[in-house]
């Protein structure tokens, strides 16, 4: 796993074959295609996972621009991967050049930005957006993990599994409700196995290493803990735990600390009934204010607005 941002790790070979058509028509095109507001009739049973968008096609105008917190209320996340030309993604204060090979993991409502800007002349990409509260999720926690860009090669697992369910839905569409969710959890989990660390990086030490400061920061999340009490806790000085830390995880780990708070506000947000002082308190925030600044920097909604929505609002609803 590389320290760089953007991030560029490291993923499994797979013995799949790319369809040449499906290549041939995203790589060496201009072709659009897409299927859109995947709506289904039945809403039973309740489904938490969705696909409700995928396509591939060549934007060459600045007015493509999208603004995550000028959506709507409607929580959804987007996979999209950079086939060739360059876009822009603003993302809490940074910006990155998308190139061919990069993919941005971003979730709506959120403070980022993804647009052509006016020194490129094309940005050509291939896209999946999934709506559902268990996607959604999921597709955040990859997010907070491996960052807002990952990088992929053509014949990676994850791509070569999103060419096969885009050659799939332009032969014979969706079929139901439950194909879209069933492709929805296939993909997520695909990712995960690209760039979960413990399923293919690292030694037993380094994965040891990971345990003793992810088991720390869980156990003193309402603490006032610091960077140096947790390299003291993993045996290290600040400068040499840090440098590990990012080598291994990718972030610092102030940043990972940061995100490690916030995602459990979100899920006593979501699953307990405690005052949004109580919820700062218990995952470090000591000043509730702050908390609520910090909250609705990253989600675009205060942590009592948050609560409020039922079932965490998405994009489509659950189907």
């Amino acid at each position: 796993m590389t320290c760089a941002v953007p991030q560029v790790i490291r993923k499994k070979e797979s013995s799949m074959e790319i369809d040449p058509e499906v290549k041939k028509n995203i790589f060496e095109s201009n072709d659009t295609w897409s299927a859109s507001g995947l709506l289904f009739a039945s809403r039973k049973p309740l489904l938490h996972s969705m696909l409700v968008g995928c396509g591939y096609e060549t934007r060459c105008s600045t007015n493509y621009d999208f603004n995550g917190l000028s959506r709507g209320a409607a929580e959804f996340v987007i996979f999209q991967y950079t086939v060739s030309g360059e876009g822009s993604l603003d993302y809490e204060g940074r910006t990155f050049k998308m190139r061919a090979g990069d993919a941005m993991l971003v979730h709506v409502p959120h403070d980022h930005r993804y647009y052509l800007a006016p020194d490129s002349r094309s940005w050509r990409l291939l896209y999946f957006t999934l709506s559902g509260r268990e996607a959604v999720r999921l597709m955040r926690e990859a997010e907070m993990l491996y960052g807002p860009i990952i990088r992929l090669e053509t014949d990676s697992p994850l791509l070569k599994f999103v060419f096969s369910v885009i050659t799939e839905l332009k032969k014979n569409g969706m079929r139901s409700q439950f194909q879209a969710s069933t492709i929805a959890y296939q993909f997520v989990m695909a990712l995960h196995e690209c760039f979960s660390y413990d399923s293919s990086h690292g030694t037993p030490q380094d994965k040891a290493f990971i345990r003793t400061v992810l088991g720390f920061c869980t156990k003193h999340l309402a603490d006032d803990i610091s960077v140096d009490d947790i390299a003291r806790a993993a045996g290290y000085s600040r400068y040499h735990f840090s440098r590990i830390f990012h080598q291994l995880y990718g972030m610092p780990p102030s940043k990972f600390l940061a995100e490690l708070r916030l995602k459990s506000a979100v899920r006593i947000l979501q699953m307990e009934c405690c005052t949004i002082k109580e919820t700062a308190a218990r995952c470090g925030f000591k000043d509730e204010s702050y908390f609520c600044k910090v909250f609705r920097k990253v989600h675009g909604v205060s942590p009592d607005a948050f609560r409020q929505v039922p079932s965490r609002r998405t994009v489509t609803g659950d189907q």
